[in-house]
């Protein structure tokens, strides 16, 4: 029976860091563990650092219920043997299925997605997206990812790989994606991607601010570092930034036109910066799409920063305990 005072063990394994939390119904984390997920160890040593983890906070849960544990990973998920299928973030990592291991060792049920999905899942539940029936979670950090919340409920798509939003092609002549195909959006409009525009016009001379910035250390050049030195005025970096705004502006309106959502909502490192860029994101999506969606087009950053996919994996775990599935 459904308890308040219940909680979930939510962990959000990404392809750098590893978060695993206490969470209530009511989306509040109660106790955080953490570090590293060492990805090139693999995933079984990932599974016992995992679970000294979830043990340390399950000596803390008081006379409180947990319910079963939620599970955000990073790479395409099965969503009814919640597996994990060639991650690109995780090599070495395809098969992976946390519950495998953890269900008998705890005994408690185990619920996995993606975490692109599960970002969405809690911008829904606890985040900018409450009370909207269709939003669209768009996570711009190394790559591109994305959640889709159609008539209330995440999209998975028939193997679980739908909302793959960083990969639609947006310039079929564009750079090589880690995908195998050319000018994907995350190829265009990544953090990852933005740093290396900004390397290339580094080693052509340019951008003699952004160097400065830099420490005249090309390899020390992020997105972060191209944004301030465009704020700043840096040619290069200027020129870079509205490339971004151009390219991310035509995959937002990509969206509005598949989707048709009450909301985009943008998450990952890149949307710390949002407010520097926001207007000319915004004019940039409107002009590149229908006149009869162009007054629709509502975008904003994240209201849960990186917790995001960490709370989607409590909202799984509670729904799912729920329905006793």
């Amino acid at each position: 029976m459904a308890g308040m005072d219940d909680l979930c063990i939510a962990m959000d394994v990404g392809g750098t860091r590893t978060r695993v939390a206490l969470v209530d119904r009511a989306g509040n984390v109660v106790l955080r563990e953490g570090g590293g997920t060492q990805a090139l160890a693999g995933s079984d040593e990932a599974l016992e650092r995992i679970a000294t983890f979830i043990d340390s906070l399950l000596t803390r849960t008081g006379e409180r219920r947990v319910v079963g544990i939620g599970a955000s990973l990073a790479g395409p998920v099965d969503p009814v043997t919640g597996t994990l299928y060639a991650p690109p973030n995780l090599p070495g990592w395809d098969g992976f299925s946390p519950g495998a291991s953890l269900e008998p060792r705890f005994g408690l049920p185990v619920w996995a997605a993606n975490d692109a999905t599960l970002g969405a899942v809690g911008e829904h539940a606890y985040g900018a997206g409450r009370g909207l029936d269709n939003m669209v979670y768009l996570t711009v950090s190394t790559g591109i990812g994305g959640g889709v919340i159609a008539d209330g409920e995440p999209l998975t798509g028939a193997r679980g790989y739908a909302a793959e939003l960083g990969h639609m092609v947006i310039d079929r002549n564009g750079p090589p994606c880690s995908c195998g195909s050319r000018g994907c959006l995350e190829s265009l409009a990544s953090g990852t991607s933005t740093a290396r525009f900004a390397r290339e016009g580094l080693a052509r001379g340019e951008g003699r601010l952004l160097a400065e910035i830099a420490g005249g250390d090309p390899s020390k050049v992020t997105s972060a570092l191209v944004m301030d030195a465009a704020v700043r005025g840096d040619p290069l970096a200027a020129g870079i930034m509205h490339r971004f705004v151009e390219d991310l502006g035509l995959g937002l309106a990509n969206l509005m036109h598949i989707f048709d959502p009450d909301l985009i909502v943008l998450g990952g490192g890149v949307s710390r910066s949002f407010d520097d860029y926001a207007d000319a994101l915004l004019a940039a999506t409107r002009r590149q799409t229908m006149a009869n969606l162009r007054d629709k087009v509502n975008v904003t950053a994240t209201a849960l920063g990186d917790d995001a996919p960490l709370l989607g994996a409590a909202r799984l775990a509670f729904q799912r305990a729920e329905r006793g599935a």
